[in-house]
């Protein structure tokens, strides 16, 4: 069982020394999860992990300064995130983003610089476009980065009044932290009238008030090593196709539904997922929980599992089947 430990920790830190030297998450490795041996020589893998980190402005702060519009497109809303344009509008906005990372660097967090990864994003433009893909910059920078955790910041800046005549500027500032994989809330920071120069906090008082909301990160983090990531399923029948989810495969009675409910049962992490649509055309699962990095010691996400399964199907049934996967989190297979 030490071995083990020592060659998954081992893993662990070949993936943190590719994204110290500036790699980031580019072959999604896996996130910097540091082996300490205590006196008993156990190898304390779980306490040490550390998820990758990706900072970003809030979607409030970039619509009340300009940087996010929206648009309709095949009868949904888009939205459009101008990164670029919030990193150039002042000294501010990008003092903000440098306090916040090099804390989180100062604590040994894999993380990888904004601007850099916004000036990556040009590229994976281009190519969406001429794919006929419609990605928004969050969702590029996301699929791009391969982060744990996101963290979104705010800031306001406000003028209160100390006297009938006098009036001095607050600021609010806000921090949460949410799941790159399933949007979910992991942990949130708010302070409120901060009095004096912004950078000034953000220097010397902001390190003080964030154990809390690193120990929050922690613990979520420390979940997702032990139980899994929690990504979405589906499982969809073209259209057009003959196939029904519904019907028999064999003389035993067994269903293509039986088969896929087998499937996902034997692959999510201790069977964990929850089936919320079962119909002749559609099956989708919520709350599956999936292992955190592949044989090859690679970040494990919704395209893998989903390719698992492509694979498997195909192979089982002689039916052809896509994986339609768009993000990190939500897994999707298509049925011809």
């Amino acid at each position: 069982m030490r071995i083990k430990f020592l060659q998954l920790a081992a893993a662990f830190i070949i993936a943190a020394s590719f994204a110290s030297c500036g790699g980031g998450n580019k072959e999604g490795k896996l996130s910097d999860i540091n082996a300490v041996e205590d006196k008993s020589g156990k190898v304390n893998v779980i306490e040490q992990a550390k998820p990758a980190l990706m900072i970003i402005p809030s979607d409030q702060f970039l619509q009340r300064s300009g940087f996010l519009k929206t648009r309709q497109y095949n009868g949904r809303t888009v939205y459009d995130r101008d990164y670029a344009g919030f990193l150039l509008n002042n000294t501010t906005n990008k003092d903000v983003v440098r306090a916040i990372q090099n804390y989180f660097i100062g604590q040994g967090y894999p993380l990888n610089d904004l601007e850099q990864s916004i000036k990556s994003l040009n590229v994976q433009e281009n190519m969406d476009d001429a794919d006929g893909i419609v990605k928004d910059a969050k969702t590029l920078l996301v699929e791009t980065v391969r982060p744990d955790i996101i963290l979104e910041f705010d800031y306001e800046l406000k003028n209160a009044k100390v006297s009938r005549t006098v009036t001095e500027e607050r600021i609010d500032y806000s921090m949460a932290a949410l799941d790159a994989f399933s949007n979910k809330s992991v942990a949130s920071f708010v302070k409120t009238d901060i009095d004096g120069n912004f950078t000034t906090y953000l220097e010397k008082q902001l390190p003080s008030d964030m154990p809390k909301f690193v120990g929050q990160i922690k613990e979520y983090f420390k979940d997702i090593v032990v139980n899994g990531r929690d990504i979405t399923f589906r499982v969809v029948v073209e259209g057009n196709s003959a196939v029904n989810l519904g019907d028999d495969y064999n003389d035993m009675g067994d269903t293509y539904a039986d088969w896929i409910r087998e499937w996902v049962k034997t692959n999510a992490k201790n069977g964990s997922a929850n089936l919320n649509r079962n119909t002749n055309k559609e099956m989708f699962y919520t709350s599956v929980r999936v292992t955190n990095n592949g044989e090859d010691g690679t970040q494990f996400n919704a395209y893998d599992f989903a390719n698992a399964f492509r694979k498997e199907f195909t192979k089982t049934f002689q039916i052809k089947s896509v994986n339609t996967t768009q993000g990190l989190g939500d897994a999707s297979v298509m049925i011809k």
